[in-house]
């Protein structure tokens, strides 16, 4: 390929998308972030809650690991990919997986605050209930309206008393495996979300999740999402947004560059007429 196929701008987008999950204040080391606000430092947060980290209730949280090394494989693929050879599908492909694990932290989120509030809810617990649904609301929508519209009316309208706890639990654990777009709808399963615990002890269970063999299995349709809808929480919208668009506008700038060297090539050619 030529030079432009290495162009900084790529994996400079590419960097900004980890930044925009991780944040500025995750801390100086790799690993567990005890003072970030991001979504890398939720993932960390919400491990400890599921045993869902790399050592149970320890360590990084085993999602920031999976997610970590899919941007490591962008980075490289923007760096040293190539067009000819399909790299740009690779990274389209590495976003869609990126997108799709980032929802694991919310939807556990969810199940927490959907426990905490299932008999009495504190303002607090009702506020987190409604900012961890809001974040996935559109994505669960997408796979089953139904369950959408139970989440909503517990989250948003804050209606206690219509559907069970029960009820709206298993209807959002049905639409895991289907959650996300393309090439990473599938990866959101519940061994990935875990089982609710009170603390990080395994005799503390709250609130068992649900099992992989009973959570609806990947669709064969790939659902295209629109992330542009107004119920995403900021967090989650920001890092589909920013990776998407940023390839975008690497594109758009390859195909300007392409038809510009055409441009210049006929023009040559005409000269030498």
């Amino acid at each position: 390929g030529d030079a432009t196929n290495n162009d900084d701008q790529s994996v400079h987008a590419w960097d900004e998308a980890v930044a925009f999950y991780a944040g500025s204040t995750v801390g100086g080391s790799y690993g567990t972030s005890e003072t970030g606000v991001l979504q890398f430092a939720l993932a960390d947060k919400r491990c400890q809650n599921f045993k869902t980290c790399t050592d149970g209730f320890s360590g990084g949280s085993q999602v920031n690991a999976d997610i970590l090394a899919l941007f490591n494989a962008g980075k490289e693929a923007a760096r040293t990919g190539n067009i000819a050879n399909g790299d740009c599908d690779t990274l389209d492909s590495l976003m869609d997986k990126i997108s799709a694990l980032s929802l694991v932290p919310f939807v556990q989120g969810v199940m927490r605050y959907l426990y905490k509030t299932k008999s009495v809810a504190s303002a607090k617990e009702a506020g987190e209930l409604w900012a961890f649904a809001t974040a996935v609301l559109p994505f669960v929508n997408e796979v089953d309206s139904v369950a959408a519209e139970k989440l909503y009316q517990r989250a948003w309208k804050g209606d206690f008393s219509t559907n069970s706890y029960e009820d709206i639990k298993s209807g959002v654990e049905s639409t895991l495996t289907r959650l996300g777009a393309g090439d990473g709808v599938g990866l959101v399963t519940c061994s990935m979300v875990g089982n609710l615990y009170a603390g990080p002890n395994p005799d503390s269970l709250s609130n068992a999740g649900c099992s992989d063999s009973s959570s609806s299995s990947k669709s064969d349709k790939e659902i295209e999402l629109g992330i542009g809808l107004g119920l995403g929480l900021p967090l989650c919208a920001s890092l589909v947004l920013v990776v998407y668009l940023s390839i975008a506008r690497v594109r758009n700038q390859r195909k300007f560059e392409e038809l510009l060297a055409k441009q210049n090539t006929l023009r040559d050619n005409f000269n030498k007429v």
